[in-house]
């Protein structure tokens, strides 16, 4: 039986929010498959900002990336845990909390991902 989940992400760039469908493979970890724009009242009737998912969260070579910039990098703000696509740069502001990040975690990391309020 196939596990998949959605989560909510904001766009860094101009901090729209998106859905990304994951899905859990064999080994455990989860992959990035589909991003979509989607409105806030649209993922919380959808209950897409109570999903939650752990493990290190990868992408295929089909996912399409945020669906504003295309980037395929996210980050999780270690202030709000909400993640965000992420273009690679060393410093960023949380579109969610304005936090000022300098930690960046990447996804090759373990994750405890929640979909939180939105």
């Amino acid at each position: 039986m196939m596990e998949a989940a959605v989560l909510i992400a904001k766009c860094g760039k101009i901090k729209q929010i998106y859905g990304i469908r994951t899905q859990k493979m064999s080994d455990g970890d989860w992959w990035r498959t589909w991003a979509f724009p989607i409105d806030e009242q649209r993922a919380g009737s959808e209950g897409y900002d109570h999903t939650t998912v752990q493990g290190n969260l990868y992408h295929t070579k089909d996912y399409p990336g945020c669906p504003f910039c295309g980037t395929k990098n996210f980050v999780l703000c270690n202030k709000c845990h909400k993640i965000s696509c992420w273009n690679g740069e060393s410093r960023l502001e949380c579109p969610w909390c304005g936090n000022n990040m300098n930690n960046i975690v990447t996804a090759t990391e373990k994750f405890n991902l929640s979909g939180g309020d939105i």
